[in-house]
């Protein structure tokens, strides 16, 4: 049983991970300095010059179509104050993952024969990319990895560096600055799947939303075919916490997968991390209802643990009496002898050397 667990646990791992959905942003200098994103939740800047200045005031022919040429580099050293610079930020509360930056480089004859390039993740403090340039174009290619490029909700900013031209009329040449990477969806906050009884309770949060049109609720046996059984409009576009409910009436025997697909107004589609349900004879499973409570009452439903014993404590293992009521609809009601105090409590369910533990939290 411990082995089908973890096996359930690392298939839902590895196909959450999958559920990020992939972006490109690209500055192709296509007479602008303006980036685009394939993806709204994904913001990007313009491309800025500290210390530089285009040829002329404008576009050159580039490596694809027009790209610029930047000079008055430094002559002495790599000069961290010169620089070409642009950014990317997740919009509201997405997250984004980068993977990789690449982009086109050659110099004139006079121009930067090295560059170099940084990121405000470290505060421009090391290279993460530096390339010998030549007079003909040449892709450089940057792989982006780490905690620091990984599930980030703040701007990340990166800066190319121009080193030792022979003259500072000599110019570097860049284009098709590219950025890959993938973003979580804007507006859920958490998603949940927990057995009530018989059935599986599927909750939802989002935090904002914008231009969302509806929810799909989906379900699969085995990780594969993801099947629509549930389906909740959306709120449209607010900045205000949501919460959303749904009841699968009939889950299956034994495993089942949940997920969320999200369908904007603009026919975009996100979907949701996986989560898991073991419907079964014997897997015990402890719901506490409508938590956060309000300290007077605490409402649970059990599964294949029915004559449990419960036991409340404070963090810091003080325990606290319970009278225990079964309800008609076969929840227990869990009356404290005291008003509990606002903050974060256990709850432990014992039956026959089985144990459950739920945090309650009183608001």
């Amino acid at each position: 049983m411990k082995l089908s667990f973890a096996l359930i646990l690392l298939l839902v791992s590895q196909l959450a991970k999958a559920q990020q959905t992939p972006f490109t942003a690209i500055w192709s200098f296509e007479n602008t300095d303006i980036g685009a994103s394939s993806d709204s939740r994904v913001g990007v800047s313009s491309v800025s010059y500290v210390g530089v200045n285009k040829l002329f005031g404008g576009y050159q022919s580039g490596y694809s179509g027009l790209g610029v040429s930047l000079q008055h580099w430094s002559t002495t050293s790599c000069d961290q104050s010169k620089y070409a610079q642009f950014s990317i930020q997740p919009q509201g509360t997405a997250r984004i993952t980068l993977t990789s930056l690449s982009f086109a480089c050659s110099r004139s004859s006079e121009g930067p024969q090295q560059l170099t390039v940084r990121s405000s993740v470290d505060g421009f403090n090391s290279d993460i990319y530096s390339q010998t340039v030549s007079e003909n174009y040449q892709i450089a290619s940057i792989t982006l990895s780490g905690d620091n490029f990984t599930n980030q909700t703040s701007e990340i900013i990166f800066r190319i560096y121009g080193c030792s031209p022979a003259s500072s009329n000599g110019t570097l040449r860049l284009d098709q600055i590219q950025l890959n990477g993938q973003a979580l969806p804007v507006s859920l906050v958490s998603f949940s799947a927990k057995p009530q009884g018989d059935q599986v309770q599927i909750s939802w949060e989002t935090a904002q939303e914008r231009n969302a049109d509806w929810f799909e609720v989906q379900r699969s046996n085995d990780l594969g075919e993801f099947i629509t059984f549930g389906q909740i409009a959306a709120k449209g576009t607010t900045d205000q916490h949501h919460y959303y409910g749904f009841t699968d009436q009939r889950p299956l025997d034994g495993a089942n997968y949940y997920r969320l697909k999200q369908i904007d107004r603009d026919g975009q589609a996100s979907n949701s991390k996986i989560v898991a349900v073991v419907m079964d004879e014997f897997t015990p499973s402890m719901e506490v209802l409508g938590n956060p409570i309000d300290g007077q009452m605490i409402r649970v439903t059990m599964r294949n643990m029915a004559k449990a014993t419960f036991h409340l404590t404070t963090l810091a293992g003080h325990e606290l009496p319970l009278e225990t009521d079964t309800q008609s609809d076969g929840s227990i009601l869990l009356k404290p002898i005291q008003p509990l105090a606002p903050g974060i409590y256990l709850l432990r369910a014992e039956l026959n050397g089985r144990r459950l533990i739920q945090k309650v939290v009183v608001r």
